[in-house]
């Protein structure tokens, strides 16, 4: 890159979430995606026919190497994770890994290690590290003389995988895929960037089989020294519910549907709208990489690196161990 000009990115994964990437890169002044591959022909086809100027090839190195990309989105199943970041560490390029980290505690372990030997800037995708409405949150804790007492966090899926991952048969199995691994994670760093820490206190969850991902999980934790209660489950209800709300004596906030920020208090007993964004999903995965862009500039960033990563790693794979199948 020069000056002025965007950063050229590598997308190696281009299914759901490679094309969100693609979607949001478009409009954003840092980053120009130059590269892709997948080694499902239909997200090369859906790729090459929507992002004409996104240059699909043949192996992942190639469009690492070929297309002299500046920055390498892992975007792939978690399984393949650790196997394309060696591989973009090996030719030096900065690094944005999807979430999970991995799902073997072991390997992605000697891959922080790894990470953090080769000095790259690197990341992983949490979304709530930029969320203008977290970014809120955190501010409104931090300045509340009204201690916190309790959070509790709400997720539901009437399907999983979600319609829109309904493809990813990945994620309906348990060696890598469950709402666990991909959505209650985000809320898990969500807890670490607040607190500082997550500590497991009882887990009761479920599998239809050893084979398949869990279909309801709930716990309770702590974060710092704030009980928490986690109850996530499939089926049922058709709405989609994901929520935290955080609650204190005399007020509580709500973070719902990803992005939309409310605080509830004697004066505000309907909640008060505290993200005023129109778009707040667009804005924010443009902030992501508006801090992907600062990262890769050595600026200050909200990015977690591999080692927070890892944290949140472990404390999902504890969830996931304690949660058995069903009885024959």
């Amino acid at each position: 890159m020069t000056v002025n000009q965007p950063y050229k990115m590598c997308v190696l994964g281009l299914g759901a979430v490679g094309q969100r990437m693609l979607e949001q890169s478009a409009g954003h002044p840092d980053f120009d995606v130059v590269a892709g591959f997948d080694v499902a022909a239909p997200a090369v086809a859906q790729t090459q026919s929507q992002y004409p100027n996104v240059t699909c090839y043949p192996s992942a190195e190639e469009a690492i190497v070929a297309s002299a990309c500046d920055a390498v989105y892992v975007a792939t199943p978690p399984l393949y994770h650790a196997e394309l970041v060696r591989l973009a560490i090996q030719h030096g390029k900065a690094i944005l890994c999807e979430k999970p980290l991995g799902v073997d505690l072991q390997d992605s372990a000697d891959l922080v290690s790894v990470m953090q030997q080769s000095g790259l800037p690197h990341a992983v995708n949490f979304v709530f590290a930029s969320a203008p409405a977290v970014q809120h949150l955190q501010r409104d804790i931090a300045q509340s003389e009204d201690p916190l007492e309790h959070i509790h966090i709400r997720l539901h899926f009437h399907q999983w995988p979600r319609p829109f991952q309904a493809h990813a048969d990945w994620l309906s199995g348990a060696a890598q895929g469950g709402f666990t691994r991909e959505v209650t994670s985000h809320f898990i760093y969500l807890l670490f960037r607040l607190f500082g820490s997550v500590h497991i206190d009882a887990v009761q969850g479920q599998r239809p089989s050893p084979e398949r991902a869990e279909t309801q999980l709930s716990a309770f934790l702590h974060a710092g020294n704030v009980p928490v209660t986690l109850v996530a489950t499939t089926g049922g209800e058709p709405q989609e519910t994901v929520s935290a709300r955080f609650l204190t004596a005399k007020a509580e906030w709500r973070l719902e549907n990803w992005y939309q920020l409310t605080r509830r208090d004697s004066t505000h007993p309907d909640g008060l709208v505290l993200t005023q964004d129109a778009d707040p999903r667009g804005a924010t995965y443009q902030a992501q990489l508006s801090q992907l862009a600062a990262l890769m500039r050595g600026q200050s960033h909200s990015l977690p690196d591999f080692d927070v990563a890892f944290q949140v790693q472990r404390v999902i794979e504890s969830l996931l161990a304690q949660t058995p199948s069903s009885p024959p």
